[in-house]
């Protein structure tokens, strides 16, 4: 028997699938949109990445592979191997740099691109170039090297490679400024060898296929049945702590997601097994009520003696039946009883007695009058003890009244 959905769970499902579509079609459009992070890694396939000389060099026959451990877990035995460290990401550490000094002296060869030379590489000198141009140009041969067999070579020098000495071998240099401004380099440390390029387009995924860059990057690395390369992906971040993920845009709206698909589950489990409350409306026997309600009769019906002679009525009860006499004994006779027998010595009870009777004869009685002789009719009870203290309409007894409210604090 097919299950019959309420009108409230049917508008919930909806507003549901509305919102995880439009989720999705956001995440699809700024994934398709997301620039170009600009770093050569052998993993990414943007312009920038350099995924296309990593699968090249395997068809090629290279014994390549990423290198995701810091520099000081490269192998002793460095004769043979290389290691490309393409525009690097993050700066090393002393200990690190002091490794990558000893690889090169134990005859490892560092192929290094980009300006931050001087940060990783022992006797590097390079200066920025503060604007590159934004497109590539050619730059012939400055000696006939191993380095230089492919010819000319097409990039856009980010830096340059300065006081160049007798240490240093200059293959490539910009000669636009009218001195020679090295931008390919190479030098020996040790039984190593570093090649520095300016810039990293020889080996990115668009650069590589310009005229000479290949084989730049081919010569620079030597032959492939005598050279092992390993193609650095540590100083590029891919060892990151678990929390620096978080920064990333997929696990982000992957956290959106998962948020709004517990809020939808917690919104449609309390619906259905919440606690139940009942409206909160007030009571309708609420004593202040009563006494409202009261007050806007007498005061519509002009009966202002009435509202005084109520109160006067009850007071005369509680203190009869406290001595023991009748309710219709003169006001001077229930002083005097009220003196004698519970022991009072203010003499005011009776002048205010004689002031209600002589206020409920009076056809012109004001209601500030009369709501003075009641309040203080009322103090007199309480005072007397004739109504107990907690029975009035106090803070504490107002709190026990369900929906009550005091008259005074």
């Amino acid at each position: 028997m097919p299950v019959k959905l309420e009108k409230g769970d049917r508008r919930l499902l909806t507003w549901a699938a509305l919102i995880f579509a439009s989720l999705i079609v956001a995440l699809s459009l700024l994934s398709s949109g997301e620039p170009d992070s600009g770093i050569p890694s052998s993993y990414s396939a943007r312009p920038s990445g350099a995924k296309a000389a990593y699968l090249l060099l395997q068809d090629l026959g290279y014994k390549v592979e990423r290198w995701e451990q810091r520099p000081t877990d490269l192998p002793a035995e460095a004769g043979g191997t290389v290691l490309v460290i393409a525009k690097p990401s993050r700066s090393p550490s002393r200990e690190e740099k002091e490794a990558l000094q000893l690889y090169l002296t134990r005859g490892g060869k560092i192929l290094f691109t980009g300006r931050a030379a001087d940060f990783y590489l022992p006797y590097a000198n390079t200066e920025v170039e503060s604007m590159p141009d934004p497109l590539p140009r050619d730059f012939q041969p400055q000696l006939l090297t191993s380095l230089t067999r492919g010819g000319a070579i097409s990039l856009s020098p980010n830096a340059y490679w300065k006081d160049c000495s007798t240490r240093c071998l200059v293959h490539y240099s910009d000669e636009r400024s009218g001195s020679a401004r090295p931008i390919v380099v190479s030098y020996q440390v040790g039984k190593g060898q570093v090649i520095w390029w300016a810039a990293t387009a020889p080996l990115n995924n668009t650069g590589i296929s310009n005229s000479g860059n290949m084989e730049l990057l081919l010569n620079s690395l030597g032959d492939a049945a005598n050279h092992r390369v390993f193609w650095d992906e540590y100083f590029h971040g891919s060892q990151r702590t678990a929390g620096s993920y978080l920064s990333e845009k997929p696990i982000l709206f992957g956290l959106a997601q998962g948020v709004l698909a517990a809020l939808a589950l917690l919104l449609t489990y309390s619906r259905r097994n919440g606690p139940i409350y009942p409206a909160d409306s007030p009571s309708r026997l609420s004593p202040l009520e009563f006494v409202e309600t009261l007050g806007g009769l007498y005061r519509r019906a002009h009966a202002t003696r009435a509202a005084l002679e109520v109160p006067y009525a009850r007071y005369r009860a509680l203190a009869g039946r406290q001595l023991g006499l009748r309710t219709d004994v003169p006001a001077a006779e229930l002083a005097r009883g009220i003196r004698i027998r519970l022991g009072d010595k203010d003499d005011s009870l009776q002048d205010l007695l004689g002031r209600v009777e002589t206020a409920l004869y009076d056809p012109e009685l004001q209601e500030a009058t009369a709501l003075e002789l009641v309040q203080q009719l009322n103090l007199q009870a309480c005072r007397l003890q004739l109504i107990s203290f907690e029975q009035q309409e106090i803070v504490p007894h107002a709190n026990r009244v369900p929906g009550a409210h005091s008259r005074t604090n």
